[in-house]
C-alpha cells in the first residue's frame, strides 16, 4: 500500500512539473521562424480601470499624488499603442512590470481585453508583474469622496488574467512569475518576476524592493544554461534594476541580489537586460565595469512621453530605438474637440514639468527660499531638467550644459543640498545614448 501511495506521489509531482510548464511536449517552440523578429517593450504603464473611479473629489485628490502620471487618458493611450502595434505587426509586445496602478484585479482585466486585438492579430502580448501588481494593500476605486477597497491580484490571479503570456512560456518556475519564452532559433526571452510580496492579500503598501529568491536563480541559470546548449542568445526582461540608474536615487530600485545575479549573466554572455521601475528612459552598462549586459530601462508608459521600444532582432545584431505614443489618428470626432488629446505629448509634457516644479517649491521653501522670483526661476528649471532626464534626453552639448549653468534658477537649486545632489546626477548623462542602441555580435 505505502509502495502504491509512493508512486501515486511521484505521478502527482510529474503533473504538477508538466502543469508548471517544467516539461513541455513541445520544448524548442518559438514565436516565429523567421530569423528576424521584432519586439516592443514598455513598462510602468499604471493602469486604472475606468470602472473604479469617477472625476470626484477622492480621484481628483489622488491625481495630484500621481507623480506626473496621466490618469485620464489612459484607455486612448493605450488604444493608440494598440492600433499602432496591429499596422506594425511586431511579433510580441512586452511590459516589464507596474501593469496595474496599485494592484487593482479589475485593472489587470482592463487592460488585458485592450490588448486583445493584438493576440488575435498574431502579435504574443508577453507581461510581467512589477511592485505594483501583486497583492498591493493599495488597490483602491475612487467613488464620491470615497476610497473604497478593491479586489487585489493574487499570483494564480495573475497566471489567469495574462494566460496568453504563459501560453507562450517553453518553462515557467515553480516559486515565482517568471517564465521563459523562445523568440526564434537565435533567441530566447527570460521574463523574470523580480518582485517581492506576501501570500495572501496584504492591507500594507509594495514592497519598492526586489530580489530574486535562491530556487528562482537556480532556475535562471537553468533556463540560461538550456539557451546556451541550444545555442540561443538570452536575453533578460524584470522589472528591478540590475544597475543603479542614478546615484541620488536608487534604493529600492536595484535589484537587492543584483550583485549575484551579475556574474551569472557574465558567465553566460546575457547581452542585453530590460527593467523599468525608476519611470525614466535610460540605457547603460555597467558602471562598475564588472558585467558586460547593456541595461535599457524603459520610462514610464504612464508619463510623458508615453515611451515604448522598438527592438529588432538579427542574427548577429540588436537594434533598439525609442518611440513617443500619438493618439492623434486614432481620435474620435468628439476627442478631436479635446485639446489635451489633440495635443497629447504637449499635455503629457506639461504634466510631468508641474511635477518637477513642485518638488523644487516644496525642497526650497523648506531650505528658507522665500523670495517667489527665485523660487519661480529654480521651479521652472527644475522642471526642464527633471523632464530631460525622465525623457533620456539628458545629453547636452558643452555649450548646452553652459546655457543651463547660467540660467537664474541653477544658482537657486544649489541653496538645497538635497537638489544639489540631484542635479549632478540629471543634467549630464556620462554612459550612453538613452534613446537608440546598436549591439553587434558573433
Amino acid at each position: 500500500m505505502k509502495a502504491v501511495k509512493y508512486v501515486a506521489a511521484l505521478f502527482l509531482m510529474l503533473i504538477f512539473a508538466i502543469v508548471l510548464g517544467q516539461i513541455h511536449p513541445d520544448r524548442d517552440r518559438p514565436l516565429t521562424n523567421s530569423s528576424q523578429a521584432t519586439i516592443w517593450v514598455l513598462s510602468d504603464t499604471h493602469f486604472i480601470a475606468p470602472s473604479l473611479h469617477d472625476e470626484k473629489t477622492a480621484y481628483t485628490q489622488i491625481k495630484r499624488s500621481a507623480a506626473g502620471k496621466d490618469m485620464d487618458y489612459q484607455p486612448v493611450a493605450i488604444n493608440a499603442l494598440v492600433q499602432n502595434a496591429l499596422k506594425a505587426r511586431p511579433t510580441a509586445l512586452v511590459i516589464t512590470g507596474d501593469v496595474t496602478f496599485n494592484g487593482e484585479k479589475a485593472s489587470a482585466e482592463s487592460i488585458m481585453r485592450r490588448l486583445q486585438p493584438l493576440v488575435a492579430n498574431g502579435t504574443k502580448v508577453l507581461i510581467i508583474p512589477g511592485n505594483h501588481d501583486i497583492y498591493d494593500g493599495w488597490a483602491r476605486a475612487y467613488k464620491g469622496k470615497r476610497q473604497l477597497l478593491t479586489e487585489q491580484i493574487s499570483p494564480s490571479d495573475w497566471r489567469n488574467i495574462f494566460h496568453t503570456s504563459y501560453e507562450q512560456a517553453v518553462a515557467q518556475d515553480p516559486n515565482s512569475l517568471s517564465y521563459r519564452v523562445n523568440l526564434n532559433r537565435n533567441y530566447q526571452l527570460l521574463m523574470l518576476d523580480s518582485n517581492i510580496y506576501t501570500i495572501e492579500p496584504s492591507n500594507r503598501p509594495p514592497n519598492t524592493g526586489g530580489k530574486l529568491t535562491p530556487q528562482t536563480m537556480k532556475w535562471v541559470r537553468q533556463q540560461l544554461a538550456a539557451g546556451q546548449k541550444a545555442h540561443r542568445k538570452s536575453i533578460v526582461f524584470m522589472h528591478h534594476n540590475l544597475y543603479a540608474h542614478n546615484e541620488a536615487v536608487n534604493q529600492g530600485f536595484v535589484l537587492d541580489n543584483s550583485d549575484q545575479l551579475k556574474p551569472l549573466l557574465k558567465a553566460y554572455h546575457v547581452l542585453l537586460l530590460f527593467s523599468g521601475h525608476i519611470h525614466a528612459q535610460d540605457i547603460s552598462r555597467d558602471p562598475d565595469g564588472q558585467c558586460p549586459t547593456i541595461e535599457v530601462v524603459s520610462g514610464a508608459f504612464s508619463i510623458s512621453p508615453a515611451s515604448y521600444g522598438v527592438v529588432t532582432f538579427a542574427p548577429n545584431r540588436i537594434t533598439y530605438q525609442k518611440h513617443a505614443t500619438d493618439p492623434t489618428p486614432y481620435l474620435t470626432a468628439k476627442q478631436r474637440k479635446n485639446p489635451d488629446l489633440l495635443h497629447y505629448q504637449r499635455y503629457l509634457k506639461q504634466l510631468f514639468l508641474q511635477d518637477g516644479e513642485g518638488l523644487a517649491y516644496g525642497d526650497l521653501m523648506d531650505n528658507g527660499v522665500t523670495n517667489q522670483h527665485d523660487l519661480d526661476a529654480a521651479a521652472k528649471l527644475m522642471g526642464v531638467l527633471n523632464w530631460r532626464f525622465f525623457t533620456g534626453d539628458d545629453h547636452p552639448d558643452k555649450a548646452e550644459l553652459k546655457r543651463l549653468k547660467a540660467d537664474p534658477g541653477w544658482a537657486v537649486l544649489e541653496r538645497s543640498p538635497m537638489l544639489r545632489r540631484y542635479l549632478k546626477e540629471i543634467v549630464q548623462d556620462h554612459n550612453m545614448n538613452d534613446n537608440h542602441l546598436i549591439i553587434n555580435h558573433p
